[in-house]
């Protein structure tokens, strides 16, 4: 009994903290990546679950406003890529468990000057998210339009 103990503790408190991070499977384009099946994970992009916002700044701006807003938030470091080439994957942990969620951004640049922003946030362990994938992406978005972040 005290061995299954331990290795349910195992399995559900420690594995996600140590567990190695294959950054090959992380670090995806969101302009090209096809959801799974499982609903723990939110995109931002034309036709998925939200659309793609369009900013009114350069792409270098926009990669500048990302990198100062993504180091605001808790628990948060560049898995892979950068902001500033365009293409970037976080990891977010969880507050309390630990648990890590990745976020890849893309910054494209359009025609008229303006940026194209889009995100895919996902849970790595776990099934269900409990919202928190769509609530980071609108958090973030938010931020980035309000005046304190320009």
């Amino acid at each position: 009994m005290i061995a299954v103990s331990l290795a349910l503790l195992f399995v559900t408190v420690i594995w996600p903290r140590v567990a190695p991070i294959d950054v090959e499977k992380w670090h995806v384009d969101p302009q090209v990546v096809e959801k799974s099946s499982r609903p723990n994970q939110y995109l931002m992009r034309d036709g998925q679950d939200i659309d793609s916002m369009i900013l009114d700044l350069a792409v270098t701006d926009l990669a500048e406003k990302i990198e100062k807003l993504t180091l605001l938030q808790p628990s948060v470091t560049v898995l892979a890529g950068s902001a500033i080439i365009g293409h970037v994957t976080y990891e977010q942990r969880s507050k309390f468990m630990a648990f890590p969620d990745y976020i890849s951004v893309k910054i494209v640049s359009e025609d008229d000057g303006r940026s194209r922003l889009i995100i895919y946030s996902r849970s790595r362990f776990g099934y269900f998210d409990l919202g928190v994938n769509e609530a980071r992406i609108k958090a973030w978005t938010a931020a980035l339009q309000s005046p304190i972040a320009r």
